[in-house]
């Protein structure tokens, strides 16, 4: 999941670009509706079993995101998915979605939206990094056979990536989690409508947390070690130094030894105003590196895919290739 303010709209793209979000106001308005997908989805034919039962964020137990989901950012996840402005909510477009994002009045004062903020339009199908396809550099590690064995793909979002490698990679046992639970249950709608639901585990948890005890059985003490590669596409850019520790020790907890993480990381390179925390290549070393139990095999040039209202489409980012030692 990542975080950008819009660098202006043209209206011809954005006429244009509503047919990429046809499914998504379909999906996105049942997924928002009380108790619309409870209704209609038979029990027994759910697979994500650590997904809470209602539909909407504002629906979650307090307990729950407090004891369970943990933080993100700075904030609890209680925080981050209450709107202290009830007018001040977006309709579900594109330009709505874009436009309340991209505001000034919802960024730190770094420039960044703030988490609830971006939480408050995750798993919509409308955020401007939810594109609807596999980003282009997951289809290229397909296409170099990088995904075999138990994958993990962490802050999966709507899930199109790991859709992607569950059905191109066989030899692959795909986890996707995400800690916004409206991102699994669009997930799981595409799921669904793809005839894959048995193919991958959709898991609502938060990779911060620390307290064992609280993480999904999927991701529980049971499963150190266990998992062969794990999937960062921008996450790892969205943390704070803090968090970002919390994150990569819980990476670390559930990669086995020789496992691999390959991370996509908003670069410096990219210049414009907004948008995540931009990963030189000397910031990343200084949290995976030999000391530290890690090996940086590989550096590529790469790109982080957007809506096509945003940034022409596109930032600058790198791959990383990282091997737990």
């Amino acid at each position: 999941m990542h975080s950008f303010t819009s660098s202006g709209s043209n209206p011809q793209r954005l006429g244009a670009a509503r047919s990429i979000s046809d499914l998504s106001l379909k999906l996105g308005r049942l997924l928002l509706a009380p108790g619309k997908s409870q209704q209609e989805e038979p029990a027994q034919d759910a697979d994500c079993s650590t997904m809470p039962g209602s539909s909407t964020c504002s629906e979650a137990d307090e307990n729950y995101w407090s004891s369970v989901l943990g933080s993100v950012g700075e904030e609890s996840m209680a925080e981050a998915h209450r709107n202290d402005d009830p007018d001040d909510v977006p309709e579900l477009n594109v330009e709505s979605i874009h436009t309340f994002i991209g505001s000034n009045r919802h960024h730190t004062a770094s420039g960044i939206p703030k988490s609830k903020v971006v939480a408050q339009v995750s798993g919509t199908g409308l955020a401007p990094w939810e594109i609807h396809r596999p980003q282009k550099f997951v289809r290229d590690l397909v296409l170099r056979r990088c995904f075999s064995g138990r994958v993990l793909d962490a802050g999966c979002g709507i899930g199109d990536n790991a859709l992607y490698v569950a059905k191109a990679c066989p030899g692959a046992k795909v986890t996707a989690v995400d800690v916004v639970p409206r991102c699994l249950e669009f997930a799981a709608a595409k799921a669904n409508l793809r005839n894959m639901r048995s193919q991958l585990d959709l898991v609502v948890g938060d990779l911060l947390q620390q307290n064992l005890s609280s993480m999904p059985a999927v991701l529980g003490p049971d499963k150190n070690g266990s998992f062969n590669v794990v999937l960062d596409s921008s996450f790892f850019h969205s943390f704070s130094d803090a968090d970002r520790d919390r994150y990569v020790s819980t990476l670390r907890r559930l990669l086995r030894p020789g496992g691999l993480i390959y991370m996509n990381c908003m670069s410096e390179e990219e210049t414009r105003p907004g948008g995540p925390r931009r990963i030189s290549v000397p910031d990343l070393l200084t949290v995976f590196n030999r000391p530290n139990g890690w090996e940086v095999e590989t550096i590529e040039d790469s790109i982080i895919e957007l809506h096509p209202t945003f940034w022409d489409g596109k930032a600058k980012a790198r791959l990383f290739t990282i091997r737990k030692l």
